[in-house]
């Protein structure tokens, strides 16, 4: 079904269905499905380590183990994606998400005690593992759908949208999992309902279509054509060696690792000053849902203005500040600041992750999305793994009670001051959008346009 606007431009037509927000839809849904799987045990490691009847580092590992996975996986998503299509390749992710999810269910009817944990313990990082291999097609399928779906004036709210709700995802789970997981026993109560989350996920996929009847934009129309995108491992190769996308990687796996580090370590990190799991969740939670909020704003004013580049240049600066001022705030009875706080540091930082998204894509057209996609998030879960490392070895309660700073934190507020300055040496065109342009342009001069862009006719046709 077509929106009751279709833009006519010089004799080509191209057209934006409603059905692209069935696929949009389905991808939110599959984002969240996969960001309480992620978070099930980390976000209530007390409970976790008594069902499993194993220690802390263990229940850190179920988190880190999704970034290992997207490290393997994330290539061969963006394969999928090339040879397979959209929907074939999140069909294949839902399902394997739905095995890994159940197997952490199955490993319920395994008696575990202090002394015999193996079984459960074994059969649940096995389930984890194998729901991890799905992330990859859910992250980074966002730019892609977006690029083929929808028109230049929507592609970056689509993106935003689609990459938002896996942090979104992150903030309901450490919300609802801490309040229906009470002690250990109740702990398989949590595990049930991310396996039936990840069923209900996997069908709206169903109802998807693969591609547009008609391309929404020149661009998506190239996309569009089976010879248009030349191998993916050639485009990846390529993608990697791009000197401005490399700054975008490393600003991207920077911001990326830390929230993902933040939303599996953050009640570790105030627990030291008296604040509770529960409490530790509405930090993380502040941060998010501020962020959302960040994202849904900048993301329909930067469709509009197409201003990547300066609120990249923006934001990367004052996210970094509330890094700093988040290393004070954090202390004993302060619970308001720290909450503002991160309600800051969500607002500042969340705006960056379709931005980058889309600036990955405009440095390196016309090669795949898929591929500098994959890159990006890569370099945001390799990031994520080093520091939850770090994080975790920096980690000593009884300095941080004793000195009033956390020294994880101050290793976050240092790193992002030092990945600040590489902003200021991003200077890439906006190659997709000068292409369009062109395209349009060309349009024009063909058949003596009048105007600019080559727009001098466009006709508003009601479709159904």
């Amino acid at each position: 079904m077509a929106d009751s606007t279709t833009l006519v431009h010089q004799g080509t037509t191209y057209t934006t269905y409603k059905s692209r927000y069935i696929g949009l839809f389905a991808i939110v849904l599959l984002n969240i499905s996969t960001g309480f799987v992620w978070l099930t045990y980390s976000s209530v490691a007390d409970a976790a380590q008594g069902y499993l009847n194993c220690d802390s580092t263990l229940v850190n590992v179920t988190s880190i183990l999704y970034f290992v996975a997207y490290l393997i996986m994330g290539p061969v998503s963006g394969w999928m994606f090339e040879k397979k299509g959209i929907k074939k390749s999140l069909l294949f992710g839902a399902g394997v998400q739905v095995i890994g999810a159940f197997l952490r269910y199955f490993a319920h009817f395994i008696e575990s005690t202090p002394s015999n944990s193996g079984g459960r313990l074994a059969l649940t990082l096995v389930g984890q593992v194998v729901a991890a291999s799905a992330q990859p097609f859910f992250l980074n399928v966002p730019p892609k759908y977006a690029a083929v779906w929808f028109s230049e004036n929507g592609r970056t709210t689509a993106t935003m949208i689609g990459s938002v709700s896996n942090a979104f995802a992150a903030a309901l789970a450490q919300l609802i999992i801490p309040v229906i997981t009470t002690d250990k026993d109740s702990m398989v109560n949590s595990v049930l309902v991310c396996a039936i989350l990840s069923v209900v996920a996997a069908i709206p996929v169903l109802f998807m279509k693969e591609r547009p009847p008609t391309p929404p934009s020149p661009s998506a129309a190239e996309a569009l054509e089976e010879t248009a995108e030349e191998p993916f491992w050639v485009s990846l190769k390529k993608v990697g060696s791009n000197k401005q996308f490399l700054i975008l990687m490393f600003l991207f796996g920077t911001f990326v690792g830390f929230f993902n580090a933040f939303s599996s370590l953050i009640s570790q990190f105030t627990s030291p000053f008296g604040y509770s799991t529960e409490e530790g969740g509405y930090f993380g939670a502040a941060m998010i849902v501020a962020g959302l909020v960040g994202a849904g704003i900048s993301g329909p004013i930067i469709d509009r203005n197409k201003q990547f580049k300066t609120l990249l240049k923006a934001m990367v600066p004052l996210a970094t500040l509330f890094y700093i001022i988040f290393v004070f705030v954090v202390r004993a009875d302060f619970f308001i600041g720290i909450i503002v706080v991160s309600a800051l540091l969500g607002l500042s930082s969340f705006a960056l992750l379709p931005v980058v998204l889309e600036l990955g894509v405009e440095c390196t057209y016309p090669i795949t999305p898929a591929s500098s996609t994959s890159l990006l998030w890569g370099s945001g879960q390799f990031f994520a793994v080093i520091f939850l490392l770090v994080l975790g070895a920096l980690q000593d309660d009884k300095k941080s009670a004793e000195t009033g700073i956390s020294p994880p934190l101050i290793f976050i507020a240092v790193w992002c001051l030092l990945a600040t300055f590489p902003v200021y040496l991003y200077k890439s065109p906006y190659l997709r959008m000068e292409s369009e342009a062109r395209s349009r342009s060309n349009q024009g001069q063909a058949v003596g346009g009048k105007q600019e862009y080559g727009m001098d006719e466009i006709s508003l046709d009601a479709k159904v």
